[in-house]
């Protein structure tokens, strides 16, 4: 029974995709002048150091100032940002410079649909054969093939410290290790990917934003709330019935 059903949701997850991504691209996609990193490798690492530069001050009271934090699981902590500062946040990160190079790299405006700050901490070698925290290699799969993921590390994350891994388009093992002030834009139902995990004593300190294709860039009213919860799945289908704003 358990195979049938998950065959069902595979079959669904496969059409939804298909579906949504043929209407993205046919009807909400803007013709690209030339063949941006970003589709051809379905990943893009933005240093601190490029024009595109996220101050690193900009995200350090999010550990520092949060008000409320929870393990959603013995192996993960989920950090909650106040209203204020998550508004501040995606205000300082999504200004009209970043909002352009986006569309740039995609052809897509976006609407701002998930927001999750957590922290990964070791997991024992016995226990890993769970999913603890998206440990194991997968795609996203009841999403858009358009869906964009942005990750921005809030402390340093060496090899050590657990970094997201991915195999790109192209077929090559990336990972997300970076500073302060890097970006990490990465396409998730294109590219199979996993949490790394950290060594023993060592955390992986990450915030990731979803983007969902958009006729305007906007922003989901429930965006303070959905950090309570796991992350949506079928996001576009559910923002019919969720109240959103205009960002710019």
């Amino acid at each position: 029974m358990k195979f049938f059903l998950k065959l069902i949701y595979e079959i669904i997850c496969f059409l939804y995709s298909r579906v949504l991504t043929v209407f993205e691209n046919s009807f909400l996609r803007r013709k690209l002048k030339s063949n941006p990193t970003l589709e051809k490798d379905g990943f893009l690492k933005i240093t601190s150091k490029s024009k595109l530069n996220i101050s690193k001050q900009r995200f350090d009271f999010v550990l520092t100032y949060n008000e409320m934090s929870f393990y959603s699981n013995k192996y993960q902590k989920k950090i909650i940002l106040s209203q204020d500062n998550l508004s501040s946040i995606i205000k300082l990160i999504f200004d009209g410079q970043f909002c352009n190079f986006l569309t740039s790299q995609t052809g897509f405006k976006y609407s701002i649909d998930f927001f999750g700050a957590y922290q990964n901490f070791n997991i024992p070698k016995e226990h890993r054969d769970k999913p603890w925290y998206a440990n194991h290699y997968h795609l996203d799969k009841p999403n858009s093939k358009n869906m964009l993921k942005v990750f921005i590390p809030m402390s340093g994350i060496g090899i050590n410290d657990g970094p997201l891994e991915l195999i790109d388009i192209n077929q090559r093992k990336q990972y997300l290790v970076g500073d302060l002030g890097d970006i990490f834009l990465c396409k998730l139902n294109v590219c199979p990917h996993k949490a790394g995990i950290p060594e023993h004593g060592n955390k992986t300190n990450l915030i990731m934003i979803q983007l969902n294709p958009s006729r305007k860039w906007h922003l989901s009213e429930n965006l303070y709330q959905r950090q309570f919860k796991r992350e949506p799945k079928f996001t576009t289908f559910t923002n019919k019935f969720v109240k959103r704003m205009l960002l710019q």
